[in-house]
């Protein structure tokens, strides 16, 4: 564990490779957390791969003020993946409270068409997301495309958090409408 927290303190410096360090230590038994309170594999480990896409994509400065603090990185890790699972969780809950709420002729399916903006995304985002629309899984996309099933995992996240900004405001209009 005293090397994990080294690995962190080069990260809070800049030292993006020590994440990846720590990403190949931690990976495994944060999504065994994960796996535990959400009791889906995919969604464990996307929920772990999202978390260190976030560490990475923080810059050096909010990181030195935001978690220069932390004692003990596998402890913060893990209350984070909790955290999110638990996330998750209430989205999914929420997700179908919302539609079982919405009334059924306002809100049409020419309304929400998830397949036409996805062509606003990048074109490799857009062919990984629809193959994982069609139900294939990670270790099948990635195959089928010839690159990591981690690269995979990312790369969903990725398009999983730009889509969930360009449906923000659709959801948005949906609770407005249930209230309305």
């Amino acid at each position: 564990m005293f090397i994990n927290q080294e690995y962190w303190t080069l990260f809070l410096h800049g030292n993006d490779r020590a994440l990846g360090e720590l990403y190949h230590d931690l990976f495994e038994p944060l999504v065994f957390v994960a796996y535990h309170r959400v009791k889906n594999m995919e969604v464990a480990r996307d929920i772990v791969s999202e978390l260190f896409v976030t560490l990475l994509t923080t810059s050096t400065e909010v990181r030195k003020t935001k978690w220069q603090n932390v004692e003990s990185i596998h402890a913060y890790l893990t209350t984070s993946v909790k955290n999110k699972a638990i996330d998750f969780i209430r989205a999914e809950k929420s997700h179908f409270d919302i539609l079982a709420q919405l009334p059924a002729k306002q809100l049409t399916e020419n309304d929400v068409d998830v397949l036409d903006d996805l062509h606003t995304l990048p074109t490799k985002e857009t062919e990984l997301f629809q193959l994982h629309l069609d139900g294939y899984s990670n270790t099948e996309i990635a195959k089928q495309n010839m690159i990591s099933e981690k690269t995979v995992r990312n790369k969903l996240s990725l398009t999983r958090q730009k889509m969930a900004l360009m449906y923000k405001s659709l959801v948005t209009i949906a609770l407005w409408m249930t209230v309305h």
